[in-house]
């Protein structure tokens, strides 16, 4: 489904969908921002709270799991935008 990290491709290698005609664009970032930054947030300060390691440990934790989470969460998304899009037969244009 994706040619790349996060980019759809074209066409379905194994039906031939065409995956063009759905724009699911980056329109579940806004949403992943505020899931991510919240769930790093509260971690990081319980993490500060209980632990108090170094800030070199917080670096080392939480910068890779926002990417990872970040990316893993747009991939999820753009697939289920496009789900969505196929079911319900959506396109630009289209009320």
């Amino acid at each position: 489904m994706y040619v790349g990290l996060i980019k759809l491709a074209p066409r379905c290698s194994a039906c031939g969908l065409d995956y063009g005609r759905f724009n699911v664009g980056d329109g579940a970032a806004p949403f992943l921002i505020f899931i991510v930054a919240t769930v790093i947030i509260i971690a990081s300060q319980v993490t500060e709270a209980k632990l108090a390691p170094p800030w070199w440990v917080h670096v080392l934790l939480w910068g890779p799991l926002t990417l990872g989470l970040s990316l893993g969460l747009m991939r999820l998304s753009k697939g289920l935008l496009a789900a969505l899009a196929f079911r319900y037969n959506a396109g630009e244009g289209k009320p």
